[in-house]
């Protein structure tokens, strides 16, 4: 039972009793998903549904019992060695996964609570002199306050800090390595819960491979994809995502199997494409959105294009980034095409929707530039 008579809703102190007895009025969305989702944890409901964010196609219903639930938690709070009175920040949106997993973990390991509306900055929602010890947040809310030498001391006082829903770039990793507190990027989804692996990126222990929680065993299958064994599920996970299995289970991932680009009978990764090209564009003014996709060509079936949001660029600045793009070794995985995007479509969860960007690049206010 949780044991503590109150939690900390934005800027209000909300009684525990008032959550149960369902009086407490919701100022918006979050809020009103997460009341919900306290009131069902603390009468004890057997089982829980959630939906898929939509990221990599059309979203899906899961339900999971309350068991299944627990023993995800616990094994996330013991990987990360946090006690009974350690300040939980609830800081993304509690109508997925990740966010209900925080509040399921923060109530059944009596962490203290606190929830904020999920903003780029959730620091500038808390209480003066609140000190969270842990909390798991996008890769924009970290890079917004690693940015920020004012949060650093906060910060640098958690005990362990989860970062996931997109992958984490090259530029946010080297900022971090300012910080001394522990930041795990996650390995999960809604199929499993939230994370079933984890992967230190900062501090002298950072490594290159995540590391399985307890109960989680991974291989691959025939397409190189990565299977996950749960012992909380019953049946093993096939899952889309491409990855190395080392001697001791460890793994990389690598990127999406239906984001392969296959150009001239030759496959291609576009994550890996856009790691180099980040260290390209990485410190490129003004930021701006982009990925490598596919479009259709008649001689290779498919190249590689790089999708940038052409709202965010000048001519100029286009052309800069041409020219850095054909400074790149030619070959395969050099990126033959620019398609100049008028609207970027992002998932419900704020994502790049990188299907319907592509299926839409025939739109007329697209462009599409082919490169030297």
């Amino acid at each position: 039972m949780y044991p503590y008579t109150s939690i900390q809703l934005n800027h209000r102190e909300v009684a525990v009793d008032a959550i149960l007895k369902q009086e407490v009025q919701p100022e918006n969305n979050v809020e009103q998903s997460a009341l919900a989702f306290i009131k069902d944890w603390l009468s004890e409901t057997p089982s829980f549904s959630f939906q898929t964010s939509g990221t990599t196609g059309t979203p899906k219903p899961f339900t999971f019992t309350r068991h299944q639930l627990q023993q995800s938690a616990a094994r996330t709070i013991n990987a990360l060695g946090l006690q009974p009175g350690d300040n939980a920040l609830v800081c993304l949106n509690t109508h997925y996964i990740a966010g209900k997993m925080m509040l399921a973990r923060a109530m059944e390991h009596q962490l203290r609570l606190t929830v904020v509306d999920p903003t780029s900055n959730p620091f500038e929602q808390l209480p003066p002199g609140y000190q969270p010890d842990f909390m798991a947040v996008v890769p924009m809310q970290l890079q917004t306050l690693v940015h920020d030498p004012e949060n650093h001391s906060r910060l640098n006082n958690m005990k362990a800090v989860l970062v996931g829903g997109a992958p984490v770039s090259l530029a946010l990793r080297n900022e971090l390595q300012k910080l001394s507190c522990p930041v795990y990027e996650t390995y999960g989804m809604t199929e499993t819960l939230s994370n079933v692996a984890l992967r230190l990126i900062n501090t002298t222990s950072k490594t290159d491979h995540f590391i399985p929680l307890a109960g989680v065993s991974i291989n691959i299958d025939h397409r190189g994809c990565l299977v996950i064994h749960d012992s909380i599920q019953s049946e093993p996970l096939v899952t889309n995502d491409l990855g190395e299995v080392d001697a001791n289970g460890n793994f990389i991932w690598l990127g999406r199997f239906d984001n392969v680009i296959n150009t001239g009978g030759i496959k291609v990764y576009p994550e890996k494409i856009e790691l180099v090209l980040e260290q390209h564009l990485g410190k490129f003014t003004p930021t701006f959105n982009y990925f490598i996709g596919p479009t259709p060509d008649d001689r290779f079936g498919q190249v590689v294009t790089l999708f940038v949001d052409k709202n965010a660029l000048s001519q100029t600045n286009l052309d800069r980034i041409i020219a850095k793009v054909n400074t790149l070794p030619s070959g395969p995985e050099k990126p033959k095409r620019i398609a100049l995007i008028n609207i970027w479509r992002l998932t419900e969860t704020g994502k790049t929707d990188r299907k319907q960007i592509i299926s839409c690049l025939s739109e007329e206010q697209n462009q599409l530039v082919t490169l030297s």
